[in-house]
């Protein structure tokens, strides 16, 4: 754990926000509270299973989606402790990849944060709000690069421009 919360305070992130879409990050005093409903319960007891589809003991919660409140979570038993996110609410946890390593996810919203120029996420765009295609697919090639994930970044794209294309229409 001393590790994550390492990592995260040399980023000195809490929230990274791209359009409407944002990241909120753990720190040194709240990362326990980001827990709470997946590896334990209100009372502090362990809720983690073993059996495949249950939130797994090596996972640590490092955030959440500011928007629909999914968990980035580490996982613990890789030595790179790659970033992983999964849907809320479906009854198991099925893990899609974000980035192969905390550092590069770190890295990843840092690359975000010093672009966006955003403070909050966005209802609609405004001024500062990258619409462009083509540079959308410069931003999707860095994440990719900077993650060594593919598909999540690719998403997380697409989600942007469907959101800009709905206020442009």
């Amino acid at each position: 754990m001393r590790e994550i919360i390492e990592a995260i305070k040399s980023k000195k992130l809490r929230e990274v926000f791209f359009g409407s879409n944002g990241f909120n990050i753990a720190d040194e005093e709240n990362i326990n509270d980001f827990q709470l409903g997946y590896s334990v319960d209100s009372d502090g007891g362990d809720i983690s299973g073993s059996h495949e589809g249950d939130w797994q003991k090596n996972w640590i919660v490092i955030g959440t989606d500011t928007e629909v409140g999914d968990p980035f979570f580490v996982d613990t038993s890789e030595a790179s402790l790659p970033v992983y996110t999964a849907m809320h609410g479906m009854g198991e946890w099925s893990a899609e990849l974000v980035s192969n390593s905390l550092v590069s996810f770190l890295d990843a919203l840092s690359y975000l944060n010093d672009i966006s120029k955003q403070d909050f996420a966005r209802i609609d765009p405004d001024e500062n709000t990258v619409t462009d295609p083509k540079e959308l697919a410069a931003i999707e090639r860095k994440l990719q690069d900077i993650s060594g994930e593919k598909y999540y970044w690719q998403n997380f794209i697409e989600q942007h421009q469907e959101w800009v294309d709905e206020f442009s229409s």
